[in-house]
This record gives structure tokens, C-alpha cells and sequence, in this order.
């Protein structure tokens, strides 16, 4: 398979057009002028863009690195030459799509290649996958170390010695420890899944079982509740009914006490009212009857002493009797006798003027006794006696019935007192909430039977609801049993793949001691080739890791103890050889070469060109440098095809004399 030309919309380059000849292509371009780019385009064309690549590590992926610049979808043309007719192949796509629609037709036709198929494009023109181009013939700018890959393996034993390029021990382990590791990597993997899932499912039906005995716990408890609660209820309701009934008697009996006592107290009122109207009506009034009988014997003394003075005084006709004989007596006698008649006249005025006198007390002793009995009513002394007597009687029903109404008073405050501290225990004994009786006791009784019966049902509340959360336990056991059988199933297969891998492990050794022989033979060979006989073998490990012995020494150097050079022309060496080995001749595929050389010296660049010359024979190279040193070394060099590309254009092209024809 040989490139002829090729027209790019990808990443800078905008419809550049690149013409490649036989044999070895030496493109010439400064920095950033587009060669790794188009390094790139060759690899799009023959195996598309992954659009599903994500960037890793800072590292772009193609669908984004070589978005054209433009903005236009990618798109592109190569022209090659194809088991000896000329083919045109066509990308091109959408933004989501990069590169995806394919189509090959003959050169300067539409006329369709039906045996290449689009998605195997690179596997059917140049017999490889894109795994095992990328690290043979596709050298890309800094990237000539190889490393291990289970395509590359296969294609090397294939040629070393099976010829069959489906087996791979590298591929082979990988699918192995991908066994192994779907069924146990450390805490991943079925095994450890099915271990995790047991032991939450164990757990979910301990808890399961739990939540069982505990609903059939709370069942219980929450009849018994409502059976305490009921009883409670009742016994409550009974009480109530029995204490209002009590409370009902005691207070009715209570108020007829009080109302008794208030009848009874108005009616002594009315009678002591009664009692003081007399009193008052009286002669004495409300006086005591001690005083008086004391008043009543002073006044009598009064009197005895007025009735004293009369009769010491005489009566008033005896006095006007005696005056009058005096009057006579004197009268006759002046008749006579002048002196005693005047002694005689005297004595009748004196008796006139003892009568005047005496009159005036009557009058006044009249008046005082008649004050006297008029304060008691009567006219004699026997009437005042009466009238004390009526006194005292009046007097001490007064007092007996004051001190009756005081005693009355007493006991009906006494009641009322009674029967405010009964309603007020009423009121205690009615409130069965706080009260101190039997129903409030058992009111409490009832609402801490309702309490606990409210949190029996909360709890059973929580409980349905973890409940419908829970699995059946049926079906938990079924799965516990369907996992075990999985897991002893699986623990089989981890021993026995273990086992393989182990076996296989050991295999493959034995098959890269055979394999890698031939690899590091031919690999010294072409290094040498570099060096100047400056090395004289190669060691190659299976992950493509390579240390070079320099010649008559005894020990083989690692690549991280040569110079940086060095490396690039040691692992060229590797690359150029797994070209040979790996790539089948029939396809011829191109060796593609970015800047490869760079760390090259002269010397050695020239020993490089040499054996690409002489590898260009056999099949096309196309390698792309910022230096002119290529150009001066190969410029009358046989079968070199030189090309200046300067932003990604292709300026000019320089055919070397006496080019030969590849394959």
C-alpha cells in the first residue's frame, strides 16, 4: 500500500494538499507549519476519529485536537495504491461525528470499492489494527518507545513461530485477570458483591424477623392496652357517676341544713324584733332589770319621802283649820285684849304664810310624784311593782332570745361555712383530673393507660412503616439461597481461573523466551546498524522495554543509563524490527516517521537515512523533519522523494535520481 496524495480539512491545515511518491519521502516543514497534523490525517483516514474519547491527563483527544480551525467538519481525500489499482478514500462527518462517513472508490471514478469495509479500513489496507500501527509503523513526534500490547504480541508470535494471530498470551492473562477480577479484586468484583449483598440481606432478615416478633410484641401490648384502657374507661365512668351522686346527696343535705338554719335564725330575728318593739314600748325601755329595780327603789323612796313630807306638813284643811281658829280666836280676843289679840294675828299670819308656803310644796310633791308614776305608767306604787315585774318578764325573753339569735347566727355560719368547704371539696372531688378522690386516681389511671396506649400505637405506626419498607423474609431466604449457589458457583470458577492464570502465566514466559530471541536479534541488528557496530545486542522484556549491551562488554545497559539519543535510536532499532516481524509484506504498509530523528546526531542521522533508503526498497516512508540535514544527506540519494511543505502546503517537490519503484 503506497500514499500518492492527500487533501486535508484537519486541525490547521484548510484543504491542503500533500503529493507523496515511492520509496522514502523526506517532507521538510518548519515548526508549526503542520507535519505532525498531517501525521495525524494518515491515522484519521485509515481508522476514523473515536468521538467517544474524553481528555485525559491534559491530553486532548483527536476529535478536538484537530477540530479544523475553520470550523468546518473534518473532511479529507487519499489517494493510495492498493494490491496494484488506484483507490480513492473519503472521510468526512458531522461536529458529533468527526470523520465517521466513509467511502472508497476507484481514482478518477465513482465507482465504489466494495470489499473495504468502513470500519475496518487500516486492518483491511495495511493488515493491522490501529493499536498495533500505532506502535510499529506510526512513529509519532517524541513517541519512538514501543511498549507491550496484546495486539502486537499476537502479531509477533504469528510470525515468530505459529503463524496464528488469534492467540496472545498477554490477551489471554488479560481476559483471565478480567475473570478473575469481575468475580474478586480486592473489595470489587461479583464475589465481594454477592458477599456484601448477603450480609445485607442477612442483616435486612435479622431485622425483618426482629420487626416480626416486635409487631407481634406491639399486637399484644396493644390489646392488653385497650383491655386496661377499656377497663379504665368504665371504672372511671362508674366512679364518676357514684362521686357526682355522693357530691349530689352531700351538698342537698348540706343546703337543707343551711336553709333550716337561716328559717330558723329569721325566725328568732322576727321574735327578738318583737321582744325590743315591747321593750321599747316599755317603761324601761332595753334597760337591764337590775337597774331597774334600782331606779324602781329610788323612786319609791321619792315617793315615801314626798308622802313623809305631807304628813309632817299636815294637811292642808287642818292648816286652813287652825288658821282659821286663829283668825277667830284673834278677832275675839282684840275684841278685849289688843296684845294677845295682835300675838293671836301674829299667829294666823304666821299660819297664812305656813299655808301659802305648804301649798306650793304640795304642789311640788304633786308634781314630782306625778312625774314619777307617769314614767311608770300607773298611779300607785303597785303599778310601778307591775310594771317591773312586766319589765324583767319582757326583758329576759329578750335576752333569751338575743342569745338564742347569736347562737343561731353561730351555727348558720357555722353551716355556711360547712357547705362552702363542701362545695369546695365538691369541686375537688368533681375535678377528676386533680383531685384528691378515688375517681381522679383512677382518671390518672385511665390517661396513663391512654398514653401508653397512644405510644403502642405510635410505635406500631413506625413499625407499618418500616414494615412496608421491609422485605418479605420468604423471598429475603429465597435470595440468600439463590446468592449462595451463585457464590459457591463463583468461588469454583475464581480457584479454577486462578489456577489457569497461574498456568498460563508460566506458559507465557516460556512463550517469550521463545518470541523475544527472534524480536531482540533483529532489533540488535538494526541498531548496530545505527551505532556503528557501537552495540552488539539487545534485551527486550514483554512489555517492550529494551537495554542494550555495548560491544565487549559483558552486562546489558537500561535505557534510563544511555543518552537521550541513544533511546530514540535504540527504540527506533525496536520499532523498525517489529515492522518487519509484525507487519505482513503482502500489505506493505508505510512506515510513518514524525520528526523521529531529532535527537539525532549527524553521524548517526546519516547511518538512519541509510537504512531507511535501503527499507524504502521494500515499502513506502514518509517522514517529516524541521531540519535540512535530511535533505543535504539524501538529496542525490536514489529513490528519495523530497517535499517542502510551509503552512501545511506543499511548496515544492524534489525527485531524487533513479528512484525505485516500491512494492
Amino acid at each position: 500500500m503506497k500514499i500518492h496524495k492527500m487533501t486535508a480539512s484537519f486541525g490547521t491545515l484548510q484543504n491542503e494538499t500533500l503529493e507523496l511518491g515511492d520509496g522514502l519521502n523526506i517532507v521538510c516543514a518548519p515548526n508549526e507549519s503542520g507535519k505532525s497534523t498531517w501525521c495525524g490525517f494518515i491515522k484519521a483516514m485509515l481508522y476514523g476519529i473515536d468521538s467517544s474519547a474524553r481528555e485525559k491527563g491534559g491530553v486532548k483527544p483527536d476529535k478536538i485536537k484537530y477540530a479544523p480551525w475553520s470550523g468546518a467538519p473534518m473532511a479529507g481525500t487519499m489517494d493510495i495504491e492498493y494490491e496494484g489499482v488506484k483507490i480513492t478514500l473519503i472521510r468526512q462527518g458531522r461536529d458529533n461525528a468527526p470523520m465517521r462517513d466513509f467511502t472508497a472508490t476507484y481514482t478518477g471514478t465513482s465507482n465504489v470499492v466494495k470489499n473495504i469495509e468502513p470500519t475496518l479500513v487500516g486492518e483491511t489496507i495495511i493488515g493491522v489494527s490501529k493499536d498495533v500501527f500505532e506502535r510499529s509503523a506510526f512513529i509519532g513526534q517524541g513517541k519512538v518507545t514501543v511498549g507491550g500490547s496484546p495486539e502486537l504480541e499476537k502479531r509477533i508470535a504469528a510470525i515468530v513461530q505459529t503463524g496464528e494471530e488469534k492467540a496472545s498470551v498477554t490477551e489471554a492473562e488479560e481476559r483471565l485477570k478480567a475473570a478473575i477480577r469481575r468475580r474478586r479484586f480486592n473489595k470489587n468484583g461479583r464475589l465481594p458483591e454477592i458477599e456484601r449483598e448477603l450480609e445485607d440481606i442477612r442483616e435486612k432478615l435479622a431485622e425483618s424477623e426482629s420487626e416480626a416478633k416486635k409487631g407481634e410484641e406491639l399486637k399484644k401490648a396493644k390489646r392488653e392496652a385497650l383491655e386496661r384502657r377499656d377497663e379504665m374507661l368504665d371504672k372511671v365512668a362508674e366512679l364518676r357517676k357514684q362521686t357526682r351522686r355522693e357530691t349530689l346527696e352531700k351538698l342537698s343535705e348540706s343546703r337543707n341544713t343551711v336553709k333550716y338554719l337561716e328559717s330558723e335564725y329569721s325566725d328568732i330575728s322576727r321574735r327578738l324584733e318583737d321582744a325590743e318593739k315591747k321593750l321599747d314600748d316599755g317603761v324601761f325601755g332595753r334597760e337591764e332589770p337590775k337597774k331597774c329595780r334600782q331606779k324602781l327603789s329610788l323612786d319609791k323612796n321619792k315617793l315615801s319621802s314626798i308622802e313623809k313630807d305631807e304628813k309632817h306638813g299636815g294637811s292642808f284643811i287642818l292648816n286652813a283649820a287652825i288658821l282659821t281658829a286663829f283668825i277667830i280666836v284673834a278677832a275675839v280676843t282684840a275684841m278685849f285684849y289688843y296684845i294677845p289679840a295682835a300675838v293671836l294675828g301674829a299667829f294666823a299670819l304666821i299660819q297664812a304664810v305656813r299655808m301659802y308656803l305648804l301649798k306650793k310644796e304640795y304642789k311640788v310633791w304633786e308634781e314630782e310624784k306625778n312625774k314619777i308614776f307617769a314614767e311608770y305608767g300607773c298611779l300607785t306604787v303597785e303599778g310601778m311593782d307591775q310594771a317591773l315585774a312586766v319589765h324583767e318578764k319582757l326583758f329576759e325573753e329578750y335576752v333569751g332570745l338575743r342569745d338564742r339569735q347569736e347562737e343561731s347566727e353561730k351555727k348558720l355560719e357555722e353551716a355556711g361555712m360547712t357547705h362552702a368547704e363542701l362545695e369546695s371539696a365538691i369541686l375537688k372531688d368533681l375535678d377528676f383530673s386533680e383531685g384528691g378522690g378515688e375517681a381522679a386516681m383512677y382518671t390518672k389511671l385511665l390517661e396513663d393507660a391512654e398514653n401508653s396506649l397512644r405510644k403502642i400505637r405510635e410505635e406500631s405506626a413506625q413499625w407499618e412503616g418500616r414494615q412496608s419498607v421491609l422485605k418479605d423474609p420468604f423471598e429475603l431466604k429465597e435470595r440468600i439461597n439463590e446468592l449462595s449457589i451463585e457464590h459457591e458457583k463463583l468461588s469454583r470458577e475464581y480457584d479454577a481461573l486462578v489456577l489457569a492464570l497461574n498456568t498460563l502465566t508460566e506458559a507465557g514466559n516460556e512463550i517469550s523466551h521463545r518470541i523475544t530471541p527472534h524480536l531482540s536479534t533483529r532489533t540488535a541488528e538494526i541498531f548496530s546498524q545505527l551505532t556503528a557496530s557501537r552495540y552488539d545486542a539487545i534485551l527486550l522484556d514483554r512489555d517492550m522495554k529494551a537495554s542494550a549491551r555495548p560491544s565487549g562488554d559483558t552486562v546489558p545497559r537500561e535505557a534510563s543509563y544511555l543518552s537521550t539519543g541513544t533511546v530514540d535510536q535504540l527504540y527506533l532499532a525496536v520499532r523498525l524490527a517489529i515492522c518487519e516481524l509484525a507487519l505482513p509484506s503482502a500489505k506493505s504498509c508505510p512506515i510513518i516517521l514524525d520528526d523521529a530523528l531529532v535527537n539525532f546526531d549527524d553521524e548517526r542521522c546519516r547511518y538512519a537515512l541509510d537504512l531507511l533508503c535501503d527499507m524504502a526498497r521494500y515499502r513506502q516512508i514518509i517522514m517529516f523533519t524541521c531540519h535540512g540535514r535530511e535533505e543535504t544527506f539524501m538529496k542525490d540519494k536514489p529513490g528519495v522523494h523530497i517535499v517542502h511543505i510551509a503552512n501545511g502546503s506543499m511548496t515544492g517537490a524534489k525527485q531524487a535520481p533513479g528512484q525505485i519503484a516500491g512494492n
